[in-house]
């Protein structure tokens, strides 16, 4: 029997959930590394992309943005007392820098549809740090979560299909950031398991 798009969304949002469970508790535990920068932004844009769906008339994209909102900022708050980055890093205050300017844009054209497109391309910038610190310290990113939210991501993007470009544009923007995570973790992996294996 095939799911409607809502018990799909619903599902989405259920993963996405079950993903941040086990990250919040292995940051707990010292064994997950949030970048900090990272999960500042797709905590606000997060937040934004939830009220530009809720306020565009969306329905089914509400499950999916909605479990995001409470996660990223959850992971965010975590990250403030197990986390890596800060302010005085280029990387990460160049990021915040676009970021603030992005949201002064989106506050000055006060429109949902530019609003999203400004939250996907900041929440990208946030998202090459922890690309990138997924691919230099393999390790300190824990695969199962990030293999959930693809998966959540993908049943998103597919509860949405045939509505709004607006409700499209989050769950695939997502899609594809947790695939760049996903990969870089899993490359990063395999090379430092080769570089540690003796040759003969």
């Amino acid at each position: 029997m095939a799911l409607d798009s809502t018990q799909v969304a619903a599902l989405a949002g259920i993963l996405s959930i079950a993903a941040y469970l086990p990250y919040g508790y292995d940051v707990l535990r010292g064994t997950v590394i949030p970048q900090r920068t990272s999960w500042l932004i797709w905590g606000l844009l997060s937040l934004i992309a939830f009220f530009s769906v809720l306020t565009s008339g969306g329905s089914d994209g509400l499950f999916f943005t909605g479990a995001q909102m409470m996660g990223t900022n959850t992971i965010f708050l975590l990250s403030l007392w197990r986390g890596t980055g800060s302010l005085a890093e280029r990387a990460d205050f160049t990021v915040i820098s676009l970021s603030a300017l992005g949201l002064g844009l989106w506050w000055w054209t006060d429109n949902p549809a530019w609003a999203m497109g400004l939250s996907i391309t900041i929440g990208t910038l946030g998202g090459l740090l922890t690309v990138a610190k997924a691919y230099r310290r393999p390790r300190s990113e824990a695969l199962r979560p990030w293999a959930l939210q693809w998966l959540a991501a993908a049943l998103g993007v597919g509860s949405v299909i045939g509505t709004t470009a607006l409700e499209v544009a989050y769950p695939l923007y997502l899609f594809l950031l947790y695939s760049g995570i996903l990969g870089a973790t899993l490359i990063g992996r395999a090379l430092s398991r080769r570089s540690v294996t003796p040759s003969a």
